[in-house]
């Protein structure tokens, strides 16, 4: 058997495709397999399909990374402010170009 503890889920694929493709697969899966926070109301999101997410407890549905949700502090507080309610979503004003 291959030594799987060092490449952790990717030691399914024994010696192939590379070390650092397994590498960055193992890492990938194990963001991957943790729970996932909605940033509107904090309850889990789970993956719908590639970089669209559902919320469980608000019912949101909204887009994000690929495999896992990873959010800056700067969007985590816009998101968190705008559910507070104390500031309005910015809309985006078109211009005319005439």
């Amino acid at each position: 058997m291959a030594r799987t503890k060092i490449m952790k889920s990717a030691g399914r694929f024994g010696v192939r495709y590379g070390q650092s493709a397994r590498r960055r697969t193992a890492s990938i899966e194990s963001k991957q397999k943790q729970k996932q926070k909605c940033p509107f109301c904090g309850g889990r999101a789970k993956r719908t399909s590639k970089g669209i997410w559902n919320c469980k407890r608000c019912g949101k549905r909204f887009a994000g990374h690929a495999y896992y949700l990873e959010y800056s502090a700067d969007s985590q507080a816009k998101a968190e402010a705008i559910q507070s309610g104390h500031e309005k979503p910015k809309e985006k004003v078109l211009k005319n170009t005439k």
